[in-house]
Formats: structure tokens, C-alpha cells, sequence
């Protein structure tokens, strides 16, 4: 078997209000795709989703992960929660001679606090899963299993937290332009109601 157990922690800087971030953050199926390596597999509804985690290691050695995933958005506190959904039955563990394919555990927390003329972010994202180990491994020492296992579990784990974060200041200035122009179309279609029809 090969497992996978890693955790990151990041501290971000986002360049708004901690309410403006907090609603950026908080539609899960747009900000999924800002992880590297990560496709969204199935979408169960707006909150609740099975992501798949595919890389290829060693430049041969094809990696699949399988989790669900439910956002859960606390306001007071600032915070967006990423967890495992339970109630889904699992991708069954496969594997070939190149590939390994099974399902893990996938888990983020992302803490806004006020910060200068912005937002701090403590963000922490853990990922874990075992899978069976691909035919054209089974016979080499364990240290190239671990080296797979050590790239995934924290290698790419930096990546993806890094990737994220910088795919997300990317996209924020369109997703700002966007929400700033549906609020001015509101404002015109409120401002062409007569005043007596309220």
C-alpha cells in the first residue's frame, strides 16, 4: 500500500475587505478549480461535491483520488470549513500496472481576520488516503514508494496551497467586476420603478 498523509499551513494576504473575501471564498464549485490537479468529478448540489486528485509521479506512475467534499461557510466567525461528506459510497481501490486509483480524505479551514488595508488568511489543508501500490512498483525497494508518497503528501501539497492562492488573486479582479456590475444593473432597474409602486 502506499499512504498519503500530509498537512500545510499557510498564512495569505488578500487584497479586500474581510466580507468581500469571505463571499469570494464561500461558492465552493468556482473555487475548487483553484487547486492544482484537482477536476470536479460530481457535483451533488452547490455545497457538496466528489473532486478528483490526479498527478503523475516519477513521470510514469499515475496517481487518482477520489473525496467528497461539503462547504460549510461560518460568517460570524470568519470562517470556511471544507470537510469529508459522508453518505456517498466510496471509488473502489484499482490499480494496473501505472495507475492507482482509490478514494481519500480531503480537508481545508480557512480563518479571515482584518489585516492593513486587506484580509489575513490562515488557511491549513490536509489530505489524506492509502491505495494499492501499481504493478510496476510492487517489486522496487521501498524508498521509491516512499519517495511517491512523500512527493504527494507534502511536495504537492505545497503546490496545490500555493497554486490555489495564486490562481485566486488571478481570477478575484473579473469576479469583482462581475458582482460590482450586477450590482449596477440592480441599482438601474430599482432606480425605473415608479416611486407610488411600492
Amino acid at each position: 500500500m502506499i499512504s498519503l498523509d500530509g498537512n500545510v499551513a499557510r498564512k495569505f494576504f488578500f487584497p479586500t475587505d474581510p466580507d468581500t473575501t469571505l463571499q469570494y471564498f464561500s461558492d465552493l464549485n468556482r473555487i475548487i478549480y483553484f487547486l492544482p490537479h484537482i477536476t470536479v468529478d460530481e457535483v451533488y448540489d452547490a455545497d457538496r461535491i466528489r473532486i478528483r486528485y490526479q498527478t503523475v509521479e516519477l513521470g510514469a506512475y499515475t496517481i487518482n483520488i477520489y473525496c467528497d467534499l461539503e462547504c460549510t461557510v461560518k460568517k460570524a466567525e470568519r470562517q470556511i470549513i471544507i470537510s469529508p461528506l459522508s453518505g456517498k459510497a466510496p471509488v473502489e481501490s484499482a490499480s494496473s500496472l501505472n495507475t492507482t486509483t482509490g478514494h481519500g480524505t480531503y480537508q481545508s479551514q480557512a480563518i479571515l481576520y482584518a489585516e492593513k488595508d486587506g484580509t489575513g488568511i490562515d488557511y491549513r489543508l490536509q489530505f489524506l488516503a492509502r491505495l494499492q501500490r501499481p504493478r510496476g512498483l510492487r517489486m522496487m525497494p521501498g524508498r521509491i514508494v516512499d519517495r511517491i508518497a512523500v512527493s504527494i503528501s507534502q511536495g504537492r501539497l505545497e503546490e496545490m496551497a500555493e497554486g490555489f492562492m495564486s490562481a485566486a488573486l488571478d481570477a478575484f479582479p473579473d469576479w469583482l467586476a462581475e458582482q460590482n456590475g450586477q450590482a449596477g444593473r440592480s441599482k438601474k432597474r430599482r432606480d425605473r420603478v415608479p416611486a407610488d409602486s411600492c
